[in-house]
């Protein structure tokens, strides 16, 4: 007997406001646009009761909402797509493990990727981590808690003259995104579509920090807000300014605004021991495990071809952004 039971989307929808934790990711307003968006993109649901759960302390364990698709003719599952830490979103304060990842493998293969939220809890050694700033409660505090390479980079943004503002007017939110294409061109890589990028950015609960120098966007990240949490999601710096501490100021001047508002600040993942967790580390020490189960990235994909990643590098920003909604299947 399987230990997944697939379920409707109403069922889904009202065991979702019963989770110990969950975003606007994981529910059916996103999971519908992105549908819309991508055809080649199907969600489905699903109920998780292994066999060893104890019927007195509550049945279900979790629900896991996941995403179908198909790469190279081959099927793939993942939860959730677009987003860094996907399910299962657990009914109970705990999940066995090593139970879940046999029963995962047992039920669907080993074509899928969970990505593990960190209030799970899970202990396991993991290539892939995230940074949180915690406990908001002085400005002095937080500023001397600080890398002392990151307190000289935010000093030199503000001697430059950069102005951080919130935005969510539609020529602005496209500037950002011209900015974040080209910084993924250079990095030779695939970045979000359009959409995904447009609708994040005008949903209410999320904030787009621009950075402005001598009236021109030079810079911005998108922070997605979810109970009691900010995330560092996005982020674009025009390299022509790339010498301005951009990224550092943005950052600050949302911490300084979350201050006082019983809010975690999360830094998003990283993978350990890069650059970016490197950067990530000088504004907290408090880190914490993204497990990950199931398949890593495909060595046949567009990030690991030299020669495609070469000749992506040298195509036009608008070719780029037309092809992204396509082959954005083969980054997810």
């Amino acid at each position: 007997m399987s230990n997944f039971k697939k379920i409707d989307k109403e069922e889904y929808k009202k065991l979702l406001e019963q989770t110990l934790f969950k975003t606007f990711f994981h529910e059916l307003e996103w999971h519908e646009f992105l549908e819309k968006q991508f055809k080649w993109l199907k969600f489905e649901y699903y109920k998780y009761n292994p066999a060893s759960t104890d019927a007195s302390q509550g049945g279900d364990e979790a629900i896991l909402p996941l995403a179908r698709f198909k790469v190279l003719g081959k099927e793939r599952l993942i939860s959730l797509p677009f987003c860094e830490y996907g399910g299962p979103l657990l009914l109970k304060t705990d999940i066995n493990l090593e139970e879940f990842e046999k029963d995962v493998f047992k039920e669907f293969g080993k074509n899928i990727k969970i990505k593990f939220y960190p209030f799970t809890n899970i202990e396991k050694n993991s290539d892939m981590c995230t940074h949180w700033i915690e406990n908001l409660k002085s400005e002095n505090e937080i500023w001397n808690s600080l890398r002392k390479t990151l307190r000289h980079e935010i000093k030199n943004a503000q001697e430059q003259g950069l102005e951080i503002r919130a935005s969510k007017d539609p020529k602005e939110i496209r500037k950002f995104y011209e900015l974040y294409v080209a910084n993924l061109r250079r990095k030779r890589t695939i970045p979000y579509p359009w959409q995904i990028v447009r609708f994040l950015c005008q949903n209410p609960s999320n904030e787009l920090l621009l950075a402005f120098y001598k009236g021109r966007i030079v810079g911005g990240a998108l922070f997605l807000g979810y109970e009691r949490m900010s995330h560092y999601f996005l982020s674009a710096t025009d390299h022509k300014y790339r010498n301005l501490s951009i990224t550092h100021l943005i950052i600050w001047e949302k911490v300084k605004h979350l201050i006082g508002k019983d809010i975690v600040l999360d830094l998003g993942a990283s993978p350990k021991g890069s650059k970016l967790e490197v950067f990530k580390s000088g504004w907290s020490n408090t880190e914490y495990p993204i497990y990950q189960i199931g398949i890593k990235r495909n060595e046949e994909n567009l990030r690991s071809s030299k020669l495609i990643r070469f000749v992506w590098s040298l195509l036009p920003n608008f070719v780029i952004q037309g092809l992204s909604s396509w082959l954005i299947k083969y980054r997810i």
